[in-house]
């Protein structure tokens, strides 16, 4: 059964305005389109200054401090926005002009990110300072992320989601795979502080090629309701459809797992395989995650005849072992292969209920109910996994850190199968058959 759905002249409307929209995009090739390029590569750049920091931020903050703590707590405030902001701007990104609301952010971001090179330049960079400018950077980004949701169903059409979902998240993984290991040699001969310089560049690169973009990324919506309603509509929305309800609850559970090894993975390497900082291997361990993504993106094929439930379900046992794994080998190589299979599950994981969720959304509820599913995952299982993996890594080491997040993450597995989602039929032929 398909889920509930507003009622009234304003859902008429929005079915109206998604039936529209869609239609308007040609199904053919997305590379075809200089739209699309200009989208394509606004992701691109901006993902390889993410990139960057992804790395940086962690080593310069245990570089700055030496504890284990604090770096979970940095990976912490990236997901904690998405908690504290994620229903408001889901909302607020359905109510006004998304491409201006992407421009915008994308500003902002670059110059808050250019305080931490600046201040460690003069001498004044502190550890609050870097927690601090990540924090606001990803409230930012928040903002960004929800627009970007609704922007790219109306930029391509509801049938080519999942190959632009593919061609975004492939793509980066290419940068994913090859800048750790850049990164993880840089911080051998420049300050961690100053790659912050990379990303702050990428950021106002984006909002160039963003505003180059001639196609509007938003419809028309006649705004009945006020602000509050639009957040419980969307909220509601999401709560009565049995599938992605489940879902977004798996997704909360990986995303804490998840969560728990990025805050660790710097500290883990060192006190469990004895890499440090500036170390090669460091950069190898985190590209390895990016590898195994990178591998995960061409499985969209693969994987299409299954349900999204089914392949939602397989994806967290497959983490769950995995992250069991992770804490027991003292090979450094051993750790890699696990760090790369675990890449695969999860991007997995990832892109089957990015693209189920925008799939089954209307058009101008896209920021809001994707938002909500973001923020659950990320903004409250990444954060949370973090700061779990900060408290016992404080007392019992790394290693016990990442074996903690396992058990949650395994006993989560087991009461996913036991959910709605273990009935869903395995194939999505099986699953038409039966609606």
């Amino acid at each position: 059964m398909p889920p509930a759905r507003e009622t009234g002249a304003g859902a008429a409307a929005g079915v109206g305005d998604t039936v529209r929209v869609l239609r308007r995009r040609p199904p053919g090739s997305l590379w075809a389109e200089p739209d699309w390029w200009r989208y394509w590569l606004s992701r691109l750049v901006s993902y390889a200054g993410g990139t960057v920091t992804y790395v940086a931020a962690p080593i310069l903050v245990y570089a700055l401090s030496g504890s284990a703590l604090l770096t979970g707590v940095t990976a912490a405030t990236e997901g904690l926005p998405y908690l504290l902001f994620g229903l408001v701007a889901g909302a607020l990104s359905d109510r006004v002009d998304r491409k201006r609301l992407m421009v915008s952010c994308d500003l902002v971001n670059g110059l808050v990110l250019l305080t931490v090179p600046v201040a460690a330049a003069l001498g004044h960079l502190t550890v609050a300072h870097v927690i601090g400018a990540g924090f606001v950077s990803s409230t930012v980004f928040v903002f960004f992320d929800s627009a970007n949701f609704g922007a790219v169903p109306t930029l391509v059409g509801r049938d080519r989601i999942p190959a632009a979902n593919a061609a975004v998240w492939g793509t980066a993984q290419v940068f994913d795979v090859a800048l750790p290991g850049l990164v993880g040699l840089s911080v051998a001969v420049v300050s961690p502080s100053s790659l912050y310089w990379v990303q702050a560049f990428t950021f106002l690169a984006s909002a160039a090629l963003i505003r180059a973009i001639r196609r509007s990324l938003s419809v028309e919506r006649e705004l009945t309701h006020r602000l509050r309603d639009d957040v419980l509509t969307g909220v509601r929305w999401l709560w009565s459809h049995p599938t992605l309800r489940a879902m977004t609850g798996v997704g909360t559970a990986t995303s804490f797992a998840l969560g728990g090894i990025v805050g660790q993975l710097v500290p883990f390497a060192d006190q469990q395989l004895g890499i440090r900082q500036g170390d090669a291997r460091l950069g190898a361990v985190f590209a390895a995650f990016s590898l195994g993504g990178l591998l995960g993106t061409g499985l969209r094929r693969f994987v299409a005849p299954y349900s999204p439930a089914r392949i939602s379900l397989v994806a967290m046992t497959s983490m769950s072992v995995l992250l069991l794994l992770l804490p027991w080998p003292h090979d450094w190589r051993l750790t890699v292969s696990v760090v790369f299979l675990f890449g695969v599950a999860d991007i997995v994981a990832v892109m089957n209920v990015i693209n189920f969720r925008q799939e089954e959304t209307p058009e101008d509820m896209q920021g809001r109910v994707n938002t909500t599913g973001r923020m659950l995952s990320w903004g409250l299982g990444s954060p949370a996994g973090a700061l779990l993996g900060g408290v016992v890594a404080g007392i019992h080491g790394s290693p016990a850190a990442v074996l903690a997040g396992a058990v949650v993450l395994a006993v989560a597995t087991v009461l996913a199968w036991t959910s709605s989602l273990g009935r869903v039929p395995a194939l999505r032929t099986e699953l038409a058959g039966s609606g």
